[in-house]
């Protein structure tokens, strides 16, 4: 993902000049971000002077489990206010998180720079709702184990946080949580939130597709829930989920169907767009229902996919991938959009399922039984 990294840095290591570094890029699909680590390519080279010869070095899944980077933790603070009519008035949005750590720290101008915890803060400082009072904030907190980027980088947490505590705000006043998403998008059509321009119009689009799609107002047998969120990405691709579950006596969670709805501009190739999509709900349903990485004594206590458990094919709900056409002349991006808003309509579901909300990841079986 980043060979021009790998080729400064190589040279910096064997002390040659870049020009002598070739790097061969390999298609060999997705990288997530972890391809934007080169510590394996260090490695190598490393290897490679030391025995004066050609290597290969292939890390195996322990190896990686362990010693490549994660997804950093970080910890949500909200706050709502209501006038005396149940009005949202003021919403207050802090995250403490930790900035990458897989490269040389940053420059003191960069740290200074407003823009750097923009990035830090996606999810957070970009809602897109109507409040009049909107503040938030970042802390960062020093997390003392390699992390870095994950599929849609810093999203994920930030709208699980918001995405929940929306429907929250929403089941305090007995409102939809859909009715009162679109509630609070309507006003003014367009709104800058730090450097991007969101579109309320084309977010109530998705918003209203996936509930009419959906059969949102539709009963749901006892143990079961139907959840909804929504997020704008990077100010460009607008995605909307409703997600429905069952939730058993011994707290098991079973996702049956996702119904997706995505604005990403000009679509070129749509079965690409549903495929992406696809991916990108089993990849967040991992990380809702088993993805954790715990320590012990400084060691990654997980090795593998057996106790690093992710979606099988025997998971995987029904999902539809409803595609909204656009009135944007240029593509956007389809590969980190469509995982934020996908955790959150998991639990938003076993919220409605189960009358629990849930504050953090992944899901538990032990808070829901019954």
């Amino acid at each position: 993902q980043a060979p021009n990294k790998l080729q400064e840095e190589v040279a910096e290591l064997l002390g040659i000049p870049p020009v002598n570094v070739e790097v061969h890029v390999t298609l060999i699909g997705g990288g997530f971000g972890r391809r934007l680590g080169i510590d394996y390519a260090l490695e190598a080279a490393e290897i490679s002077r030391a025995v004066k010869a050609p290597v290969q070095v292939l890390w195996s899944r322990p190896d990686d489990m362990q010693h490549g980077h994660f997804q950093g933790a970080s910890a949500h603070r909200l706050s709502a206010t209501l006038d005396v009519g149940g009005n949202l008035i003021k919403w207050q949005h802090t995250k403490a998180g930790s900035p990458h750590n897989i490269d040389k720290p940053e420059s003191p101008a960069v740290i200074r720079d407003a823009a750097y915890y923009q990035d830090l803060s996606w999810g957070v400082y970009d809602i897109p709702y109507v409040i009049p009072s909107i503040e938030t904030s970042y802390v960062t907190v020093d997390i003392p184990v390699r992390h870095g980027p994950w599929r849609s980088v810093f999203a994920p947490s930030s709208v699980f946080a918001r995405e929940s505590f929306i429907d929250e705000v929403a089941a305090a006043t007995g409102v939809d949580p859909l009715a009162y998403r679109l509630k609070l998008l309507e006003g003014a059509d367009l709104v800058k939130a730090g450097s991007l321009n969101i579109d309320r119009r084309r977010l109530r689009k998705v918003l209203e597709i996936v509930g009419e799609k959906s059969d949102w107002r539709r009963p749901m047998a006892k143990g079961g829930g139907r959840g909804i969120a929504c997020n704008v990405y990077d100010g460009e691709t607008h995605v909307a989920y409703v997600v429905e579950v069952s939730v058993n006596g011994s707290g098991h969670v079973r996702v049956h169907r996702v119904t997706a709805a995505i604005d990403c501009g000009l679509i070129v190739n749509p079965t690409g767009v549903e495929q992406q999509v696809e991916s990108g709900i089993l990849w967040g349903l991992s990380s809702a229902l088993g993805g954790e990485i715990t320590f012990r004594n400084g060691q990654v206590q997980q090795s593998t996919f057996a106790d690093y458990p992710v979606a099988r094919m025997r998971d995987t709900p029904v999902i539809e991938v409803h595609l909204v056409r656009s009135d944007k002349v240029q593509p956007y991006g389809v590969g980190e959009p469509p995982v934020p808003p996908i955790v959150p309509a998991i639990t938003n579901a076993i919220f409605a399922a189960t009358g629990v909300r849930l504050s953090s990841l992944p899901v538990r079986a032990a808070d829901l039984r019954a």
